[in-house]
């Protein structure tokens, strides 16, 4: 077996210079790799550095209309107490009209009831005469 590794061994050197060679190139070589090259990693970090100041402008915006929201909704919870009061106001004088309406039919009532006396004190008087 020693054998075979010695009349390969040319061959076998060579396969192993490569390998070096390739993972040198990937891992740290002059024109690669992920350690060698400070651009990278500068570049990632300003990218995040934008993408975070754009959030923190977004998160801003959205405070905002959540305030303007706020404000809206406390507008509206007044306008509902306002249409309240005027409903109710409108309700008592609904009632007050009501009674009103009750109050002039029995008087209506009444006056009919005089009026039909007056008619039948007439028609008795004048049988008398």
């Amino acid at each position: 077996m020693y054998e075979k590794i010695y009349d390969h061994r040319y061959s076998i050197i060579f396969a192993v210079l490569v390998i070096a060679v390739i993972a040198w190139y990937m891992f740290g070589g002059e024109s690669g790799g992920s350690t060698g090259n400070n651009n990278d990693v500068q570049g990632t970090v300003h990218g995040v550095m934008g993408d975070n100041r754009e959030l923190g402008k977004s998160i801003d915006k959205a405070v905002g209309h959540i305030g303007a929201a706020e404000k809206e909704l406390e507008r509206a919870a007044e306008a509902n107490q306002r249409a309240e009061r005027i409903l109710s106001e409108g309700q008592e004088r609904a009632d007050t009209g009501s009674g009103i309406v009750k109050e002039l039919q029995q008087d209506n009532s009444r006056a009919k009831q005089i009026l039909r006396d007056i008619e039948l004190s007439n028609k008795t008087g004048a049988k008398e005469k």
